[in-house]
Protein backbone atom coordinates (compact mmCIF):
# COMPACT_ATOMS: atom_id res chain seq x y z
CA UNK A 1 0.00 0.00 0.00
CA UNK A 2 1.02 3.63 -0.17
CA UNK A 3 1.33 6.47 2.30
CA UNK A 4 1.47 10.18 1.66
CA UNK A 5 4.53 12.04 2.81
CA UNK A 6 4.36 15.79 2.78
CA UNK A 7 7.86 17.17 3.02
CA UNK A 8 9.36 20.61 2.94
CA UNK A 9 12.54 19.77 1.05
CA UNK A 10 15.08 22.38 2.11
CA UNK A 11 14.57 22.25 5.89
CA UNK A 12 13.21 18.71 6.33
CA UNK A 13 10.18 20.10 8.18
CA UNK A 14 6.73 18.77 7.45
CA UNK A 15 4.85 20.94 4.98
CA UNK A 16 1.41 20.80 3.42
CA UNK A 17 2.04 21.57 -0.25
CA UNK A 18 3.30 18.45 -2.01
CA UNK A 19 3.05 14.74 -1.34
CA UNK A 20 4.82 11.59 -2.44
CA UNK A 21 3.72 7.99 -2.02
CA UNK A 22 5.76 5.87 0.38
CA UNK A 23 5.49 2.25 -0.73
CA UNK A 24 5.64 -0.38 2.02
CA UNK A 25 2.89 -2.79 0.96
CA UNK A 26 0.66 -1.95 3.96
CA UNK A 27 -1.34 1.21 4.94
CA UNK A 28 0.52 3.99 6.82
CA UNK A 29 0.94 4.55 10.53
CA UNK A 30 3.63 6.34 12.54
CA UNK A 31 6.84 7.92 11.16
CA UNK A 32 10.23 8.47 12.84
CA UNK A 33 13.16 10.53 11.49
CA UNK A 34 16.56 9.16 12.56
CA UNK A 35 19.45 11.61 12.19
CA UNK A 36 22.63 10.06 10.79
CA UNK A 37 26.24 11.22 10.84
CA UNK A 38 25.45 13.17 7.67
CA UNK A 39 22.70 15.53 8.93
CA UNK A 40 21.41 16.17 5.40
CA UNK A 41 20.67 12.47 4.83
CA UNK A 42 18.68 11.10 7.79
CA UNK A 43 16.73 7.87 7.55
CA UNK A 44 12.94 7.92 7.71
CA UNK A 45 11.30 4.94 9.46
CA UNK A 46 7.60 4.28 8.93
CA UNK A 47 5.11 1.92 10.59
CA UNK A 48 2.43 0.49 8.29
CA UNK A 49 -0.50 -1.65 9.50
CA UNK A 50 -3.76 -3.20 8.36
CA UNK A 51 -6.52 -4.63 10.51
CA UNK A 52 -8.63 -6.23 7.78
CA UNK A 53 -10.67 -9.37 8.29
CA UNK A 54 -8.88 -11.16 5.43
CA UNK A 55 -5.33 -9.99 6.08
CA UNK A 56 -3.89 -8.61 9.30
CA UNK A 57 -0.32 -7.38 9.59
CA UNK A 58 2.24 -4.68 10.31
CA UNK A 59 5.49 -3.64 8.70
CA UNK A 60 8.36 -1.24 9.28
CA UNK A 61 10.01 0.33 6.25
CA UNK A 62 13.12 2.53 6.09
CA UNK A 63 13.56 5.27 3.49
CA UNK A 64 16.57 7.27 2.41
CA UNK A 65 16.19 11.06 2.45
CA UNK A 66 18.19 11.13 -0.80
CA UNK A 67 15.52 8.92 -2.44
CA UNK A 68 12.77 11.19 -1.07
CA UNK A 69 14.54 14.29 -2.43
CA UNK A 70 14.92 12.62 -5.83
CA UNK A 71 11.17 11.97 -5.99
CA UNK A 72 10.34 15.55 -4.94
CA UNK A 73 12.69 16.90 -7.61
CA UNK A 74 11.08 14.70 -10.25
CA UNK A 75 7.88 15.10 -12.26
CA UNK A 76 4.51 15.93 -10.73
CA UNK A 77 1.59 13.55 -11.20
CA UNK A 78 -1.11 14.66 -13.63
CA UNK A 79 -4.39 13.08 -14.72
CA UNK A 80 -4.49 12.87 -18.50
CA UNK A 81 -6.19 11.15 -21.39
CA UNK A 82 -9.79 10.10 -21.85
CA UNK A 83 -9.54 7.67 -18.89
CA UNK A 84 -7.92 10.30 -16.63
CA UNK A 85 -4.99 8.02 -15.86
CA UNK A 86 -2.11 9.37 -13.80
CA UNK A 87 0.96 10.30 -15.82
CA UNK A 88 3.97 12.58 -15.44
CA UNK A 89 3.25 16.29 -15.91
CA UNK A 90 5.38 17.68 -18.74
CA UNK A 91 4.21 21.31 -18.80
CA UNK A 92 5.74 24.42 -17.26
CA UNK A 93 6.23 24.31 -13.47
CA UNK A 94 5.87 27.69 -11.70
CA UNK A 95 8.65 29.36 -9.69
CA UNK A 96 9.34 28.77 -6.90
CA UNK A 97 9.00 25.06 -7.48
CA UNK A 98 6.10 23.66 -5.44
CA UNK A 99 7.40 22.09 -2.25
CA UNK A 100 9.97 24.84 -1.68
CA UNK A 101 9.93 26.26 1.83
CA UNK A 102 9.26 29.97 2.33
CA UNK A 103 12.51 31.64 3.36
CA UNK A 104 14.57 28.70 2.06
CA UNK A 105 17.37 28.67 -0.48
CA UNK A 106 15.06 29.29 -3.44
CA UNK A 107 12.61 31.67 -1.72
CA UNK A 108 14.68 33.92 0.59
CA UNK A 109 12.28 36.87 0.21
CA UNK A 110 9.17 34.93 1.24
CA UNK A 111 8.20 34.56 4.90
CA UNK A 112 5.03 32.48 4.52
CA UNK A 113 3.16 30.26 2.06
CA UNK A 114 0.54 33.04 2.05
CA UNK A 115 2.99 35.02 -0.11
CA UNK A 116 3.04 32.37 -2.86
CA UNK A 117 1.59 33.50 -6.18
CA UNK A 118 -1.92 32.53 -7.28
CA UNK A 119 -0.32 30.62 -10.17
CA UNK A 120 1.70 28.50 -7.73
CA UNK A 121 -1.29 27.79 -5.46
CA UNK A 122 -3.43 26.80 -8.46
CA UNK A 123 -0.67 24.49 -9.73
CA UNK A 124 -0.34 22.81 -6.31
CA UNK A 125 -4.09 22.23 -6.09
CA UNK A 126 -4.06 20.62 -9.54
CA UNK A 127 -0.84 18.60 -8.92
CA UNK A 128 -0.71 17.63 -5.21
CA UNK A 129 1.32 14.43 -5.75
CA UNK A 130 4.65 13.54 -7.26
CA UNK A 131 4.53 11.03 -10.12
CA UNK A 132 7.15 8.62 -8.77
CA UNK A 133 6.81 6.76 -5.48
CA UNK A 134 9.48 6.37 -2.80
CA UNK A 135 10.50 2.76 -2.20
CA UNK A 136 12.11 1.46 1.00
CA UNK A 137 15.81 0.64 1.22
CA UNK A 138 16.46 -2.76 -0.39
CA UNK A 139 12.96 -2.33 -1.92
CA UNK A 140 11.37 -4.37 0.86
CA UNK A 141 10.17 -3.88 4.46
CA UNK A 142 12.72 -4.10 7.26
CA UNK A 143 10.26 -6.04 9.45
CA UNK A 144 6.91 -7.71 8.75
CA UNK A 145 4.49 -9.41 11.17
CA UNK A 146 1.33 -11.08 9.88
CA UNK A 147 -1.53 -13.01 11.45
CA UNK A 148 -0.79 -11.77 14.97
CA UNK A 149 -3.37 -10.36 17.41
CA UNK A 150 -1.68 -6.92 17.49
CA UNK A 151 -0.46 -4.26 15.10
CA UNK A 152 2.39 -1.78 15.31
CA UNK A 153 1.15 1.76 15.97
CA UNK A 154 4.21 3.74 17.09
CA UNK A 155 7.94 3.57 16.71
CA UNK A 156 11.16 5.20 17.87
CA UNK A 157 14.70 4.37 16.83
CA UNK A 158 17.95 4.79 18.72
CA UNK A 159 21.57 4.31 17.69
CA UNK A 160 23.45 2.11 20.15
CA UNK A 161 27.21 1.56 20.23
CA UNK A 162 28.37 -1.97 20.99
CA UNK A 163 31.74 -3.70 21.07
CA UNK A 164 31.24 -5.02 17.55
CA UNK A 165 29.72 -1.89 15.97
CA UNK A 166 26.81 0.50 15.95
CA UNK A 167 23.23 -0.75 15.82
CA UNK A 168 19.84 0.79 15.17
CA UNK A 169 17.43 -0.37 17.89
CA UNK A 170 13.71 -0.22 17.12
CA UNK A 171 11.16 0.47 19.87
CA UNK A 172 7.73 -0.58 18.57
CA UNK A 173 4.42 0.18 20.25
CA UNK A 174 1.26 -1.88 19.71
Amino acid sequence: MKAALELCMQTLKMHLLQGARLVCFLPPGDVFLLPTQDEKHPLLYGVFSTLGSVFRGSAVCVYSMADIRTVFNGPFAHKEGHNYQWGPYTGRVPYPRPGACPGGTFTPGLRSTREFSDELVTFVRAHPLMFHAVYPLQRRPLLVRTNVPYSFTTLAVDLVDAVDGRYEVLFLGT
